[in-house]
């Protein structure tokens, strides 16, 4: 992994356990503080709401018995008409606010009065608030009713009327409208949310709804948690319900427990609020947690790249310029600005290319030196075997022309020997000079065969040739012939003793020249192929030692076909034989005026 995207990382997963995690459980933490909250909130709301419908129903018992007691002299007796009766509770009906309609009844159940005049003469006498409260009993209806001529559900609150001595004469009725709950509810503004209230009987009749929804609100007075809360000891409830609108909903429900005078009628109040409204800071912060979060990484992702960059660039820099000192590029200025501790690195690594450069050309001058010593003693070897060769000096024997012949051929052998560690040499230290110029490629491949030919005949090789005639290329042209010339001599070494075949093809690909040895000899792995450009790479060593070398002919054909702008592919398989391509640029890379020679067809062409 990259230093750069470790550090990303790291740095995001630092933030992400120090910031964003905590911040994630303080936020889970608040969400399961504020719904227990809101929902303690919504339960102390509904039981104070259904206290205050105890106490509205509470002053309409007290107003029933109050206008039916024996001391109310405005409706005890004969000395007031129905006229004046009926006026006085149009005042009282009027300054309370809060009835429908209030009527007089007599013993027969026959209504005689009305504050609104409705129905005069209409037969009750069969009703529970008639037969009730003819009895002498102060009553109120559970369930709610629509009277006929009314738009509006009305609870019934009834007592018996006296004469002067004490006889009931008939029954007075207050309406009260259910609808008044709604009203009643909303007038202290219970709730800074909209809300639906609902009010129930035990059995699950709905007695008021101020939504519509009561195949729903059936649903919820059905449901169990609804029939476990009816009949446990519990006063309250909160549940989570979907509504019909599809709509998740929290409804509260308390039990009635009545109040002073008024006993209860087993009613359940319920409120419910859709849990988007109910919920909505707490969606707020959601969003801003999740808003804030996305800032806080996004500055985390921002710094880490920032970061990553300053400790990775100066690194990276380093690394390249390391990989031009492997590449013997001494000359490099590798002073970098960054950290402390990045700037001692470079600095020492500095000091370090500045020890390597003079080892290097001390052991340049050590390498020359050693070369030259070496070649200067050949030199007068090759002369004294070709003189004795040529016998002007007296005749030799056959066994004396072999041991000198062996002489001649060691020295040639040493002597190119030396001279590849020369060319290995310059090569390493990019010091290998090429004299290119703009050349038919037909001629040094002619002109290494030419060389090899003998050698070639004498391992019974058969050697064929594809060559393309006008191919050219800038190059110098003894490399490219020493380049043949090593081809030639490691496929001779490996083709076999019997039926060996080599095959030089010349052709032009695309914009570059390419030049294919091929040979039927025994191969290697992709593996071994891999290695042949190392210096000093032998294939096998028991090939070493039937075939002799050094190991540095592909480590030079690597070189200067690099040196040309070119490239070097092998193709090999064990017991198939091997092809090597060698793809050279047809192109200069300078625009200097150049010379086209052909010396096997005498031609000249200048180009201005």
């Amino acid at each position: 992994m990259k230093l750069a995207t470790l550090i990303i990382i790291s740095s995001i997963t630092l933030v992400g356990l120090s910031l964003v995690i905590p911040s994630y459980i303080a936020y889970v933490s608040f969400t399961n503080e504020f719904e227990e909250i809101v929902t303690s909130d919504l339960k102390i709301l509904t039981a104070n709401a259904m206290d205050k419908i105890n106490r509205v129903m509470n002053e309409r018992i007290i107003d029933i018995k109050f206008l039916t007691s024996k001391s109310n002299l405005n409706l005890v007796g004969s000395q007031n008409s129905i006229k004046e009766k009926m006026d006085y509770l149009r005042d009282f009906e009027a300054q309370t606010q809060m009835y429908t309609f209030i009527s007089i009844y007599d013993l027969n159940g026959i209504k005689i009065g009305d504050t609104r005049n409705l129905k005069i003469g209409l037969d009750k006498s069969d009703s529970l608030f008639f037969t009730e409260a003819i009895q002498g009993k102060i009553y109120n209806s559970e369930i709610p009713t629509q009277p006929e001529g009314l738009s509006t559900s009305i609870i019934h609150f009834s007592g018996p009327m006296y004469d002067d001595n004490g006889n009931i004469t008939g029954v007075l009725t207050l309406g009260f409208s259910i609808s008044k709950i709604n009203d009643i509810l909303h007038e202290d503004a219970i709730y800074s949310k909209p809300m639906e209230v609902h009010l129930t009987s035990s059995e699950g009749l709905i007695i008021y709804s101020s939504h519509p929804h009561k195949g729903f609100l059936k649903e919820i007075t059905e449901s169990t948690a609804m029939q476990n809360f009816i009949q446990s000891t519990d006063n309250s409830i909160t549940v989570f319900q979907i509504t019909d609108e599809g709509e998740e909903a929290l409804f509260s429900a308390v039990k009635q427990q009545g109040f002073l005078q008024y006993g209860g009628d087993d009613w359940i109040l319920l409120f419910d609020i859709p849990s988007v409204i109910l919920f909505a800071e707490q969606a707020q912060v959601q969003n801003n947690f999740i808003i804030l979060s996305g800032i806080i990484l996004s500055l985390a992702i921002l710094a880490s790249f920032v970061l990553a960059r300053y400790i990775s660039s100066p690194i990276k820099t380093l690394e390249n310029k390391i990989k031009e000192v492997v590449k013997s590029d001494y000359d490099l200025d590798i002073n970098i600005s960054g950290s402390e501790e990045i700037e001692s690195m470079s600095e020492s690594i500095q000091q370090m290319v500045n020890e390597i450069k003079k080892s290097s050309k001390q052991k340049e001058e050590f390498a020359s030196m050693i070369a030259h010593e070496l070649k200067t003693p050949l030199t007068p070897i090759q002369g004294f075997a070709d003189l004795l060769l040529s016998e002007k000096s007296g005749q030799l024997n056959e066994k004396q022309k072999r041991q000198i012949k062996s002489i001649k051929e060691n020295a040639i052998s040493l002597s190119r020997l030396i001279s590849d560690f020369s060319d290995v040499q310059k090569l390493d230290l990019k010091v290998l000079k090429l004299n290119k110029k703009k050349i038919h490629l037909v001629d040094p491949i002619k002109d290494s065969i030419v060389n090899m030919r003998q050698e070639i005949e004498k391992c019974n090789i058969t050697l064929t040739t594809s060559l393309e005639e006008q191919v050219t290329c800038f190059c110098d042209s003894q490399r490219i012939t020493q380049v043949i010339n090593n081809l030639l001599t490691n496929s001779m070494d490996f083709c076999p003793k019997m039926d060996g075949r080599i095959n030089i093809t010349l052709q032009t690909t695309g914009e570059d020249a390419e030049i294919i040895v091929e040979d039927n000899g025994i191969g290697m792995s992709e593996e071994q192929a891999s290695k042949v450009g190392t210096k000093f790479y032998q294939v096998d060593s028991s090939m070493t030692r039937e075939h002799g070398g050094t190991g540095l002919g592909f480590s030079i054909i690597y070189g200067i076909v690099e040196g040309h702008g070119g490239t070097v592919k092998i193709e090999s398989k064990i017991g198939k034989g091997t092809k090597v391509h060698i793809i050279l640029p047809k192109k200069s890379s300078t625009t200097q005026d150049t010379k086209i020679i052909h010396d096997d067809f005498k031609m000249y062409e200048t180009k201005n």
